[in-house]
């Protein structure tokens, strides 16, 4: 299974004082194999341009490490967000304040790599999916793999309407037919948001009942259509109680509120005091004030 955008945050959040939370931050968000990780070293990371370069990975066997280069495919180039890449700037301050620490101590262990242990000894690859293992466990979530980052990674960006070319090369995949077929069917709020897109581009007429008319300014209309802007809005048992104004400074004369004992379960004509009404879908009266 993976995780649902909500879970991943959480796991975020419950890391967030974890010494290796940049570590747990790049396998969401960049979705690299762990052995790339355990392998990528500073000079393969620009904190300026915001891009690390992954070519190199670590593999094990029998726990022995060996270094090896990548397919060819898997050799890229992953570009950063600005909150990605201060994530790993305070992680640099905070790597290059304990190997400070450790000078003149015989276990420290001289290495370029971005990811190591308080000594400098880099991190191995069975070891980080153990860490993580643990970390899943003591946050609560449903138990995934740390393989399953590189999943969850994958479908958060198709998700967030990235194109399937661009997360085939961030992920290091040789076509995007494997990145199509292998990530793409995981999450329910991904066919949610394709049902209700298609939905939305076939314009409907919605029957409504008026219960009560409030006239707005004409400042509010654009042409037939009613624009007002949310200040607040609560939740009470089944129904939602929202505020509503004519633009981000209005003047309390056109501040809306919903009046007591005004409900609708429709959305409510507003009149301009000019005779016009509009279908307004952004708030509805219920029986109190926000």
């Amino acid at each position: 299974m993976v995780w649902t955008p909500e879970q991943t945050g959480q796991f975020l959040d419950s890391v967030k004082g974890d010494r290796l939370y940049s570590l747990w931050y790049t396998f969401v968000f960049s979705g690299p194999r762990r052995g790339e990780m355990c392998a990528l070293p500073w000079p393969e990371v620009s904190l300026d341009a915001l891009w690390l370069h992954i070519s190199a990975q670590m593999v094990e066997v029998a726990y022995r490490q060996y270094g090896e280069a990548p397919k060819a495919e898997s050799v890229r180039t992953n570009w950063l967000s600005l909150d990605h890449g201060e994530v790993l700037s305070r992680w640099q301050d905070q790597e290059t304040k304990e190997l400070n620490e450790w000078a003149g101590v015989e276990a420290r262990v001289e290495s370029d790599r971005v990811w190591t242990h308080e000594n400098g000894e880099p991190l191995h690859p069975d070891w980080v999916s153990r860490r993580f293992k643990r970390l899943v466990e003591l946050s609560g979530l449903p138990p995934v793999g740390l393989h399953d980052l590189r999943h969850i990674s994958a479908t958060l960006a198709l998700l967030g309407k990235a194109d399937i070319k661009v997360v085939q090369e961030r992920l290091g995949h040789s076509s995007r037919q494997i990145t199509s077929d292998t990530y793409t069917s995981v999450l329910p709020e991904m066919m949610r948001t394709e049902a209700e897109s298609t939905l939305s581009v076939v314009p409907r007429e919605v029957a409504y009942d008026v219960h009560q008319k409030r006239e707005i300014s004409p400042n509010a209309f654009r042409g037939k259509v009613a624009v007002l802007f949310a200040h607040g809005a609560r939740y009470t048992g089944s129904t939602w109680v929202v505020g509503a104004q004519t633009g981000p400074r209005a003047p309390s004369s056109e501040r809306f509120t919903p009046s007591a004992g005004a409900k609708s379960t429709r959305p409510t004509p507003l009149s301009n005091g000019s005779g016009t009404t509009a279908p307004v879908r952004l708030w509805r009266y219920f029986g109190s004030r926000t």
